[in-house]
């Protein structure tokens, strides 16, 4: 029976949600029940069903992945991550600031233009945020990272702490003997079994979860909401095209030896999933089952790198900020 591709399913869920948020407003009816509302629903259950995943699979994933890698694999594995996530977020960061100062969407006719889309230099809470940062800032990403309550970090979505944590499990573990080490390595990888399960039946609806978080958006704002902020918006775009069409094609060619465009196809429903809820973190899931089973990355790989990946290498965070 023939199926279409979940990568699919989502494009068009994605063309049908502009064109029913374009055509429609907050105020409008469906058998009395307001449409927003609808969508508002729908969309929270669905980021909700991923957010649910997260704090089990990135725990199974890593420990399942710490088990099986020896302790000289880990070294050159940690090494090599360390470089290009330093690398990648540093090429992101140059690519955005190179595009900015050529472009200037902030400048119109030699002026700034927030007085033209009615925006604020909010002046105060810039220098609150920058003021006095120093070292004790640094230490305090450490100090986050060895959590005084796991399952407190857990419950909050502290995830350094739980990365943390749950390498350090998966490192001891492998090294438990006997009849608890089996029982202990055998129930970890039952719950990564199970995770990747309920991963893959929420991706079942990710194209009606897309559809509802765009259409609501879209039915607040409009297509007008770009038209203050076009040349930005272009900014961005290009900025982030350059990293994702020109930088990572070059590392996945030359680093890793593989064809973007097959990469990028095994990638794709992570890569529009992470496009309509605008976070890494919710796409984690949907991204370890890609890497996985579309790309063929062994666990023990993807369950060590993506969830620090999610959490400390956000090349297009780094990009726009600049």
């Amino acid at each position: 029976m023939f199926r279409l591709a979940l990568h699919w399913q989502i494009l068009i869920a994605l063309g049908l949600a502009v064109l029913i948020g374009v055509t429609t407003d907050p105020t409008t009816l469906l058998f009395g029940i307001s449409l927003h509302a609808v969508f508002a629903f729908i969309g929270t259950l669905f980021l909700n069903a991923l957010k649910m995943l997260i704090v089990p699979l990135i725990m199974a994933s890593i420990i399942v992945g710490m088990m099986e890698i020896h302790a000289d694999t880990l070294g050159r594995l940690g090494y090599k991550t360390l470089i290009y996530y330093t690398a990648s977020s540093l090429v992101a960061i140059l690519i955005g600031l190179v595009v900015v100062n050529t472009l200037q969407p902030g400048i119109a006719d030699g002026v700034p233009v927030r007085e033209l889309v009615g925006l604020s230099a909010d002046t105060d809470a810039v220098v609150e945020r920058v003021e006095g940062k120093g070292s004790g800032d640094i230490a305090e990403v450490f100090i986050r990272m060895v959590p005084a309550n796991i399952v407190s970090a857990a419950a909050e979505g502290q995830m350094l702490g739980l990365i943390f944590f749950s390498l350090l499990f998966g490192f001891f573990t492998s090294r438990v003997k006997g009849n608890p080490g089996e029982s202990l390595k055998n129930f970890w990888k039952g719950l990564l079994d199970v995770m990747m399960q309920m991963t893959e039946w929420v991706m079942l609806f990710a194209p009606i979860g897309v559809f509802a978080l765009v259409a609501k958006v879209l039915m607040v704002s409009g297509l007008d909401a770009f038209e203050p902020l076009a040349v930005f918006f272009v900014t961005v775009l290009i900025a982030l095209a350059i990293h994702l069409l020109l930088v990572l094609p070059v590392v996945l060619r030359f680093v890793a030896n593989v064809s973007s465009v097959a990469h990028f196809r095994a990638m794709m429903p992570a890569l529009l999933t992470a496009f309509s809820t605008s976070s890494s973190s919710a796409t984690l899931p949907i991204t370890i089952d890609c890497v996985e089973n579309r790309a063929g990355v062994s666990n023990r790989v993807s369950g060590f790198t993506l969830p620090l990946g999610a959490t400390v290498n956000m090349d297009g965070t780094a990009l726009y900020e600049c």
